[in-house]
């Protein structure tokens, strides 16, 4: 790696990345190239308030992590592959180099793999409507590193077009960095921005029916404890007076041991003669308030605020006739913009960043698109005209051990020869040709 190193190491964007991680001096310092005194800058107005509470709000409602953690998994699971492109034009994967070492495992922090690390962008992006990450080289080890920052861990100037032009980023130190944009060690992607600078969410738009769907949750849990637990009554004939006081003193702590905490849950409470139990039809019951059926709309709400289909999400159930359909609108339609702004927000910066600027990163998308196996293996052996596995490798799905001969992709003479069209025709075209 060492001309690849050195070559790097000088590249003007390596310098603005080794820069860029230095610390705001000190006022009798000279600021570095790409820093900014922060004494020049008019911050917006931030509310680490806000931000915790649109993350409590993704830790605390459950209709929107449902959602959000949908979303974060189908797309942080999917290959992200490097590629370039040829003389001709046509894309090439690449496995080697810069670019696709950082795809592999962007981050070096424990535990972080790439799953993890892609997904904890998508969740800054659906909650936040904002991500950031750092690019930084280690010299030891000669490979790049991306570095997420929290959202409360950075804050944005903006000029007076809402253009964003620098950030200032707090570190695990707890020292700042003002960094001017667009700058090679900053990726980042945000959205709707006003003219403070301040992102909108869609869990800012969802918080007023949230707190409603809240408040209809404390009422239906007050309800149901302060409710009459048992729609009935005790009767007793008032031509049938208590004999004395600790009589009916007695049966009123035997209903209460029954009812509560006696251990005599679930029995029969004892009578006296002339007593019975009358039901009250018209006495409100739990199940009036629909408490299933609202915690579904509130769901069924936020899929929609988010542009997923609550079929999708099993809020609303599917029919044979149309899962399939659904599926293929998760992935051409509803995920495809988040998908999207993620690939674009990487392109935009880390290939001429790490000094592969004819690179680009690409999700493999038709990895959530082949259907089941037989699916699979119909639609590839269909689409080649002839079989496309070795015995061997049928052999290895299932656990068993290689032959001799088994390396060999044998075809039947007759799709060789063109007389059948597909290895699925059975000969039936064939033998309609001949009469047989």
């Amino acid at each position: 790696m060492g001309l690849l190193t050195d070559w790097l190491t000088r590249s003007p964007a390596m310098l603005a990345i080794k820069t860029g991680q230095q610390p705001d001096p000190a006022p009798t310092m000279t600021p570095p190239a790409s820093s900014i005194p922060d004494d020049t800058i008019n911050w917006a107005t931030t509310s680490l308030d806000w931000t915790a509470d649109a993350y409590g709000t993704y830790c605390r409602e459950y209709a929107v992590r449902i959602v959000v953690d949908f979303i974060t998994r189908n797309i942080a699971s999917l290959p992200f592959k490097v590629y370039e492109k040829d003389s001709n034009g046509d894309p090439r994967e690449v496995h080697d180099g810069a670019l696709a070492d950082l795809m592999a495992r962007p981050s070096r922090v424990a535990g972080m793999s790439r799953y993890r690390f892609i997904a904890a962008l998508l969740r800054d992006m659906l909650i936040d409507d904002r991500w950031l990450c750092r690019l930084t080289y280690e010299d030891r080890s000669g490979r790049f590193e991306l570095r997420r920052i929290p959202p409360d861990k950075w804050a944005m100037h903006v000029n007076g077009l809402g253009e964003p032009v620098s950030v200032r980023i707090g570190d695990a130190t707890g020292m700042r960095v003002t960094v001017r944009l667009p700058d090679p060690s900053v990726v980042m992607d945000v959205g709707y921005l006003d003219g403070l600078g301040q992102c909108s969410p869609i869990v800012g738009v969802l918080r007023p029916l949230l707190a409603e769907a809240r408040a209809m949750e404390d009422y239906r849990k007050k309800l149901a404890s302060n409710g009459a637990q048992v729609p009935a009554y005790v009767y007793r004939p008032k031509e049938m007076p208590w004999e004395t006081q600790e009589d009916y003193d007695a049966f009123t702590q035997s209903l209460r041991a029954y009812s509560k905490g006696g251990g005599s849950e679930g029995m029969w409470p004892t009578l006296k003669d002339g007593m019975e139990i009358r039901t009250l039809d018209n006495l409100f019951k739990p199940v009036d308030m629909n408490d299933l059926e609202a915690r579904d709309r509130i769901s069924i709400a936020v899929a929609n605020a988010f542009q997923i289909s609550p079929e999708n999400l099993g809020l609303r159930e599917g029919t044979n006739s149309n899962i399939a359909a659904y599926k293929e609108k998760l992935w051409n339609v509803e995920l495809m913009p988040y998908l999207v702004a993620l690939e674009e927000a990487l392109n935009l910066t880390l290939p001429d960043a790490v000094g592969e600027p004819d690179h680009y990163i690409r999700a493999n998308i038709d990895a959530k698109l082949r259907g089941t196996m037989s699916e699979q293996y119909q639609a590839l052996s269909t689409a080649t005209g002839r079989p496309f596995m070795t015995t061997n490798q049928a052999r290895r799905i299932l656990d068993m051990p290689a032959i001799d001969g088994g390396d060999e992709l044998i075809t039947p003479l007759n799709v060789l020869a063109g007389g059948q069209p597909s290895p699925q025709d059975g000969g039936r075209t064939q033998n309609a040709q001949q009469g047989t």
